[in-house]
């Protein structure tokens, strides 16, 4: 029986940093999101197909999740994770993007 499901490392791109109480625009920068997922082709599927639909596609995957701006920090998050699923499939893996995450300010 396959699992089909791995833990994922999505970077995208922010904009602004919050300093204080107040978010003020920056150069742009990476941020990483962790979650485990199954079928992660869609990814590539809404990607390629249906662009308008990515964002929706990975609010529903990585909505939820802490934001790393340290990326060792993200990775460290994934080989926790990975620790205590009994039946993962794909490992840990990465997808690299210059999208900036609905919601991101």
């Amino acid at each position: 029986m396959s699992a089909d499901n791995g833990i994922y490392i999505l970077k995208t791109v922010r904009t602004r940093k919050q300093e204080g109480n107040e978010w003020v625009r920056t150069e742009p920068y990476p941020v990483y999101r962790v979650s485990d997922a199954s079928a992660i082709d869609n990814f590539d599927w809404y990607k390629t197909n249906q662009p308008y639909n990515i964002g929706g596609y990975m609010k529903d995957i990585w909505g939820d999740c802490k934001v790393y701006e340290n990326e060792q920090e993200a990775i460290n998050h994934a080989t926790q994770l990975e620790k205590v699923i009994p039946m993962l499939e794909c490992g840990i893996c990465r997808i690299d993007t210059d999208y900036i995450f609905y919601g991101d300010i």
